[in-house]
């Protein structure tokens, strides 16, 4: 395992976490978070390949074309 050192509001964080006993010691707020940090993060890669996916299969529009088309929706408003 490897040790690590929290910076000082997040090590009273997970000391207060553990006071209020939702973990039984700071490794283990830490293994908690990080964990459901990991899981957020492969839920949002997968999300974004997903999306890449998709906009390859059904063709995407780059910025310059999209801002292109709200300025003349625009202009034919004004």
């Amino acid at each position: 395992m490897t040790a690590i050192t929290l910076p000082a509001d997040l090590e009273a964080w997970a000391r207060a976490e553990v006071a209020a006993g939702r973990g039984k010691t700071v490794e283990d707020v830490a293994n908690n978070a990080i964990a459901r940090y990991r899981a957020q993060m492969e839920t949002f890669r997968r999300s974004l390949d997903e999306a890449e996916a998709e906009a390859g299969r059904e063709g995407a529009l780059d910025a310059e074309a999209v801002f292109s088309e709200l300025k003349a929706r625009y202009a034919e408003r004004a």
